[in-house]
């Protein structure tokens, strides 16, 4: 009995031995599984990382190429727009992409989206990633570039310009020369010269004296330049001469898909001209045109053939006598191109999609012409969210007039190419001044700004401008990202 129960034991230990190696073996094989998957996860992961690396680097590539051609939006491919069969703007490529050993690792399509005709400065580059190895495990980059343009400044002049005591600016500000100001800054206030014979670049009259350094380094706190303040080499020169090339590039665009006015006789004027508002120079239209803005993204255009007489040696800058008005729809790509004076006033009103547009008053030559913009009545926006925007570019001047509004209200992005934004002080001749002057938007001008007609002056800066102006608006530095995402 015994000896049967030894035997028992034995058989009992040997099944316990048999259970337990089958457990760990269980164990074992799960832990070697779960080792293998994980390594496989871990590779997985890498190559998910690879991918996203790779399709960063297809966005840092069409970043390169904005750069050198800021409207290159097909990578010198054929444009392959949504509509036609292609999703989104692209694909375009795969292109190749090479380690720091030159071998090639991965693939990336781009897929690009431009700015609207008439809006904003505003790209959209996605870019689809993969390893070559491993084409089935891709990641998507989505960004936005935008590049800014003259409006990103409330006020931007070429020469030295001064705001007084109770001058308060509200948006960036700068001048190729110098800068003072008395009265508030809430933003960057910046200058390309160091210093102005003795003062500082950008100054007041408590600073002290420019120290021979650029940039200086005596530059103190102040309560004036809330925003900060920067001048010397530190930064950049904002060219005005480019802009004679600028519109000569906005007038190819306005013979494609904008509109051009020109006033010219039978010989000389634009075969891409408007007939209807040629051969009027010498007579119906000597002095110009009148462009008043109204409902439905349309506008007036009426004939300018005699201005009010002047105060003394100061232009009137006002309209006396001018014809019928006849309706045009604002064009496709915004561009109002007029080869002479133009008068603008209005208000733009396209319900919720907005109205943007920008005119140009350029004479030929471009280099040596003298076309002015004036606003003696208010120029208004109806929407105040960036979906209104106009953009009013002058050769010469942007004047006011002496019979103006007396609470004038401009809604635009203004540039003087040659010349300087100006109302002439005519309360010799008026026996007043008018009361209030407000500007919603940009100021720029190449000689130095000044208002004489209007004892109250505001102006406000537009925001929704600096990546967003008015259609075609002059634009300065390069691509930045604005936003990245993955998708």
């Amino acid at each position: 009995m015994i000896k049967k129960i030894k035997n028992n034991k034995n058989g009992s230990m040997l099944v316990m031995v048999i259970v337990a190696t089958g457990i760990f073996m269980m164990m074992l094989m799960g832990q070697i599984g779960l080792a293998v998957l994980q390594q496989k996860l871990n590779k997985i992961h890498l190559q998910s990382a690879q991918a996203l690396h790779i399709a960063e680097a297809g966005v840092n590539y069409y970043r390169w190429v904005l750069y050198h051609d800021h409207e290159e939006y097909c990578n010198k491919e054929a444009c392959k727009n949504p509509g036609n069969g292609f999703p989104d703007y692209g694909p375009y490529g795969p292109y190749p992409y090479q380690d720091f050993e030159g071998n090639i690792t991965g693939e990336y399509e781009l897929y690009i989206t431009p700015p609207a005709l008439n809006g904003s400065t505003i790209v959209t580059i996605k870019s689809v990633g993969w390893l070559s190895e491993h084409p089935n495990i891709k990641r998507t980059i989505e960004v936005q570039c935008g590049i800014p343009s003259w409006s990103t400044y409330s006020n931007l002049t070429n020469e030295y310009v001064v705001y007084g005591n109770t001058a308060v600016t509200t948006g960036p500000v700068h001048s190729n020369t110098a800068v003072e100001h008395a009265g508030i800054a809430l933003d960057m206030v910046t200058a390309s010269k160091p210093n102005y014979g003795t003062e500082l670049g950008v100054f007041q009259t408590s600073d002290p004296n420019w120290d021979g350094n650029d940039p200086p380094q005596n530059v103190p706190i102040s309560a004036i330049y809330q925003g900060g303040r920067e001048m010397g080499t530190q930064v950049g020169i904002i060219s005005f001469s480019n802009l004679v090339i600028y519109a000569a590039d906005l007038f190819k665009k306005a013979t494609s898909s904008g509109i051009l006015f020109d006033p010219r006789d039978v010989g000389f004027y634009d075969e891409w001209s408007v007939p209807a508002e040629r051969s009027c120079i010498s007579s119906t239209c000597d002095e110009g045109y009148h462009i008043r803005f109204i409902s439905n993204n349309r506008f007036e255009l009426s004939k300018v053939s005699a201005v009010r007489a002047a105060c003394g040696s100061k232009p009137s800058y006002s309209i006396n006598t001018e014809g019928p008005p006849t309706i045009y729809n604002i064009p496709a790509n915004g561009i109002i191109f007029v080869k002479n004076n133009v008068w603008v006033d209005g208000q733009v009103d396209n319900g919720a999609a907005g109205t943007r547009a920008t005119i140009v008053a350029f004479k030929d030559p471009f280099a040596t012409g003298l076309a002015n913009i004036i606003v003696n009545r208010s120029l208004l926006f109806t929407n105040y969210d960036g979906t209104d925007s106009i953009g009013l570019i002058a050769q010469n001047d942007f004047r006011i007039g002496m019979y103006s509004d007396n609470n004038l209200r401009i809604d635009a992005s203004i540039i003087a190419v040659n010349g300087k934004k100006a109302n002439e002080d005519y309360s010799a001749c008026l026996g007043f001044r008018y009361n209030k002057l407000t500007v919603y938007g940009s100021q720029c001008s190449n000689l130095r700004p000044y208002t004489g007609n209007y004892n109250n002056r505001e102006y406000n800066f537009d925001g929704h401008i600096m990546f967003s102006p008015p259609p075609h608006f002059p634009t300065t530095g390069q691509y930045t990202f604005i936003s990245w995402e993955e998708k």
